[in-house]
């Protein structure tokens, strides 16, 4: 992987990616008739509808809308100028439209100026089945628009067929994913210098976003609690408690590197000899990962695995999970499949996925997070930070 540290734009995904991705892309909705896809980005830490197709970060104040044609490059329309581009020129490969003009999101009256765009571009192409991408995050206006202004158009839900393309990682891509594990570690060693009780805990996470855009991270989503054995990590919205002598500390790095590529590495801490009980604890959410890990084989349900830790909290006397313990990712912080009973992916071999099982009784709290790579052989654990709870 070459990553020029001093290049104006700092990423390491190859041209050649991208045209594997468009291809894959778009041989599947030739195959399913489907002639263009809209596609929308405002947040950066679930960019990847935009940016698995074009590297640029769509986390700015304004979204980015686009549309995936069958055939020949993306089209993007955004802010910028009057009638200028929306992305940088130089970062514009396989885009045949940027469009920019100015617009806000809050300011309604200013989307049609966008919207006008959209409309002729469609018309133009003479799309009338349209694939709608993530529409939970899609804008109400940017489909109705659709709706409204192309007779006879057919949308079509393309979640599914997009999301398995996305999260079977190419051998690019796994070294990419490497390089996130190689930087959480690199996060993760320093710490045990900057743990130290008196802090607030957003002092820490201030001191560890340092690090992290240090290393070129560009997504930075840490997350600490502080206290008592039922301490739990939290946004830094909340992260206002002063670290105190004997606390335990549940403490969550989450950053992207420079391309935006996500990964997550936590560990528990202790500012004390840690009790024998929540020693067994952080046993137990360690082994059950391993477990989780062995049965993450190609062709197994996603939702599998959420039966397996039930079965492993009820036979061990803990509270189930009700929340997601584990995810594929890349280009988004959290990328299908998820670990849940409603998902309906099958896992495959190369994806890139966090297990984070959390283990928790009456009184006590216990969380792990590590990256792993599917292989034939189930999930390898790629992350090379020490397992165990940290003690200061």
């Amino acid at each position: 992987m070459q990553l020029n540290r001093y290049a104006k734009i700092v990423s390491p995904t190859s041209h050649k990616e991208f045209d594997r991705r468009h291809g894959a892309v778009q041989a599947k909705m030739k195959e399913k008739g489907i002639e263009g896809i809209l596609l929308y980005g405002s947040y950066i830490r679930q960019c990847g509808a935009i940016r698995y197709f074009v590297d640029f970060p769509t986390g700015g104040t304004n979204g980015l809308y686009a549309i995936m044609p069958d055939e020949g490059g993306l089209a993007l329309f955004g802010h910028g100028h009057v009638n200028s581009t929306t992305i940088p020129k130089e970062l514009a490969y396989r885009v045949d439209v940027n469009f920019g003009y100015p617009y806000a999101g809050i300011a309604g009256f200013t989307l049609p100026h966008i919207f006008d765009e959209v409309v002729k571009y469609v018309k133009k192409r003479n799309m009338k089945r349209i694939g709608l991408y993530r529409t939970g995050m899609l804008p109400y206006d940017f489909v109705r628009t659709i709706a409204d202004n192309i007779p006879g158009v057919e949308l079509v839900q393309v979640d599914d067929m997009l999301d398995e393309i996305m999260a079977v990682k190419s051998e690019e891509e796994l070294e990419i994913c490497r390089y996130v594990c190689k930087v959480h570690d690199q996060i993760y060693a320093a710490l045990p210098v900057l743990v130290r009780p008196g802090k607030r805990e957003k002092d820490l996470t201030n001191e560890i976003q340092k690090i992290a855009t240090d290393l070129d991270c560009e997504g930075l989503n840490i997350m600490i609690g502080a206290g008592n054995p039922m301490a739990h990590h939290q946004h830094y919205f909340f992260q206002n408690k002063v670290i105190q002598e004997n606390d335990y500390i549940d403490l969550l790095v989450e950053v992207s590197v420079a391309g935006g590529y996500y990964g997550e590495l936590s560990r528990m801490w202790s500012l004390s000899e840690p009790d024998e009980e929540m020693i067994e604890l952080n046993k137990h959410s360690m082994e059950v990962q391993d477990i989780l890990a062995a049965a993450a084989r190609p062709g197994v349900p996603a939702a599998k695995l959420m039966e397996i830790l039930h079965d492993y909290q009820k036979e061990h006397g803990y509270k189930l999970e009700d929340r997601f313990f584990g995810h594929s990712q890349g280009l988004d912080l959290t990328q299908r499949p998820l670990y849940a009973y409603d998902e309906n992916m099958l896992l495959q071999e190369n994806m890139f996925i966090s297990i984070h099982p959390a283990m928790e009784n009456s009184h006590m709290w216990a969380f792990n997070t590590d990256n792993y790579i599917i292989t034939k052989e189930g999930a390898v654990r790629v992350n090379q930070t020490p397992r165990g709870i940290f003690r200061v």
